[in-house]
């Protein structure tokens, strides 16, 4: 059943397993009106990856990833999602043998476990209309939907460490960080930013984030005139927002397996006028 935008936010708060995490109301949205609408994210699906204690009873990592997609195609009227996005870890190797049952539209950015040139260059084979920047092949890329600008970064080098660079001579073209400049100065005024590794918040020097020295430039960027909302994966961790300045932060649990437990599941974000909503949808739990 179709909900209202009310009757959204009542049973996202209620609902077992969801959590709503409401946006401040946007001063400039008497200004631009634009259309709402609901978009996915998904983090860390491993789809080649054997299950892990405690978590074999949902299946393998395809039957939790394509769980995900089922409770997004049973969503119906104003909260159809447009689209996903996937945070990386994708395994493209396997999600290309189950693209064409999937109806949802997908937009992926490269993870730690696509750091090879060959795994790149699946990933890009997958999603050619997007991986592109001035008509030629790129790792990083953005696109417009409904008037905001979705900002897809590469931040996973080459070598598979966990943790991230913006600047790797398998990070291509080069040139990314002016390119991350140029896209938060688009005319857009709702701008989405989504990756893979997350920065650290204070600029530290610690696995699993960007690197220091990229942290400390990327959250000042941020800061000076960043997306309004930006998603990460990578931690498997129970999901955790913060604040960057103004920007919304989401480091997102996987779909596929979680440290301390944490439930398996995905996003549900809707972009209004007023706010950026958002909703987690639990698809499994550790016995």
């Amino acid at each position: 059943m179709s909900m209202g935008r009310r009757q959204f936010i009542t049973q996202t708060a209620a609902g077992a397993g969801l959590s709503l995490l409401a946006g401040a109301p946007r001063a400039s949205a008497a200004e631009t009106p634009m259309e709402p609408f609901v978009f996915c994210v998904v983090a860390d699906p491993h789809l080649s990856e054997a299950a892990k204690p405690g978590i074999r009873h949902c299946g393998t990592a395809v039957d939790k990833f394509l769980r995900c997609v089922q409770a997004m195609d049973a969503f119906e009227g104003e909260d159809k999602p447009d689209f996903m996005l996937l945070a990386g870890d994708i395994h493209p190797w396997i999600l290309k043998d189950h693209l064409e049952a999937i109806r949802i539209p997908i937009h992926a950015t490269a993870g730690n476990h696509e750091t090879t040139p060959a795994k790149r260059k699946e990933l890009r084979d997958l999603f050619p209309s997007d991986f592109q920047r001035d008509g030629q092949e790129s790792d990083y890329y953005s696109f417009v939907h409904k008037g905001v600008r979705f900002i897809s970064m590469c931040d996973a080098g080459l070598g598979g460490e966990h943790v991230g660079q913006l600047c790797s001579e398998n990070i291509r073209p080069s040139g990314q960080c002016e390119w991350i400049e140029s896209q938060f100065a688009e005319t857009e005024d709702r701008k989405i930013l989504f990756a893979h590794i997350p920065p650290e918040r204070n600029g530290g020097d610690r696995n699993m984030y960007l690197s220091r020295n990229d942290s400390r430039w990327f959250n000042n960027l941020v800061g000076e005139s960043g997306p309004d909302a930006m998603f990460f994966g990578h931690l498997h961790l129970a999901t955790e927002e913060y604040a960057l300045g103004g920007t919304r932060c989401f480091n997102l649990r996987s779909c596929c397996w979680n440290f301390g437990n944490a439930p398996l599941g995905f996003m549900v974000v809707r972009v209004t006028n007023e706010a950026i909503e958002t909703r987690e949808v639990e698809t499994g739990v550790y016995q």
